[in-house]
């Protein structure tokens, strides 16, 4: 089982792609238990922002309230033919976060998931992913894989002063997936090399090399299920996706300070803004 409870948040503005349902419903599938799905229903009508006049049918006339009880409908309806039990919960709270953590609190082990946007479509809860108390699986357009090909994303040198933990984390992660569905994993790490340091080139990818192998040992993983990338994490990882089409990227995401109060590293803010697949972040 991947996780005791699967939350979904969907934002009523735009409600869920196909392919999002389709994940969703595999996940839930493998996840074998009730799926709980919560709705930002403050959709604007007029100048107004009302969720009571979607349960009177005669006050649905607006075309955006109509369409989120449509779709909501047809929502439960794909749900009910897949054998999937849903708690729907609809909010027009602006305290999305501390709804989702509440719901969190009810289960030891929850994933969040959240279908992605373009940066401008994004719901604002994209700046505070760092404060939810559980993983959080971003959803983009692409399909998935068969079986699913997943990544993490590791730094067993701790650099950016990363917490060690969450390396370990995300290795466990991707154990508890492979057991509930099909997949192939493995990590990776980039090595990076200033130009100063050109003239120690092959010191340091050993350095970096033997730092890979013993965290690989430390939390049995395979030989063949750990890469070491040479490049800028960034543009390394990314082109290791692109190249082995990649389905899930699993990365650290830390709120270090009030300086840096969303993301940490360059490339989890790189894969934020960009994201090259869909995404696990993980946080503890």
């Amino acid at each position: 089982m991947i996780t005791e409870q699967l939350i979904w948040f969907i934002d009523g503005r735009y409600f869920y792609k196909n392919i999002t349902l389709d994940k969703i419903t595999q996940l839930a599938n493998a996840h074998n238990n009730q799926l709980k799905i919560i709705i930002d229903v403050k959709v604007k009508s007029t100048e107004r922002w009302y969720w009571h006049s979607m349960v009177d049918d005669s006050l649905t006339s607006n075309e955006g309230l109509a369409a989120i009880v449509q779709k909501k409908q047809v929502l439960q309806k794909a749900l009910s033919m897949s054998a999937i039990k849903a708690e729907i919960i609809t909010t027009e709270s602006s305290e999305h976060v501390k709804i989702i953590n509440a719901e969190v609190a009810k289960a030891n082990n929850s994933l969040v998931i959240i279908e992605d946007a373009a940066a401008k479509l994004r719901h604002s809860i994209f700046q505070r992913l760092t404060e939810i108390d559980a993983p959080v699986l971003l959803l983009g357009k692409k399909v998935w894989n068969k079986p699913i090909k997943m990544i993490g994303a590791v730094d067993p040198l701790h650099e950016h002063d990363r917490h060690a933990k969450i390396d370990e984390h995300i290795v466990s992660q991707l154990k508890a997936w492979a057991k509930s569905l099909t997949v192939k994993w493995q990590i990776v790490h980039s090595c990076y090399i200033s130009s100063v340091l050109y003239g120690y080139e092959r010191k340091v990818q050993q350095m970096h090399q033997s730092a890979l192998k013993e965290f690989a040992k430390k939390n049995n993983v395979s030989v063949e299920q750990y890469t070491l990338l040479e490049g800028l994490p960034e543009e390394a990882v990314e082109s290791f996706i692109n190249k082995n089409h990649i389905d899930i990227l699993f990365i650290g995401l830390v709120n270090r300070s009030m300086v840096d109060k969303f993301w940490v590293g360059s490339t989890t803010t790189h894969f934020l803004y960009e994201p090259p697949c869909d995404l696990l972040l993980i946080k503890r």
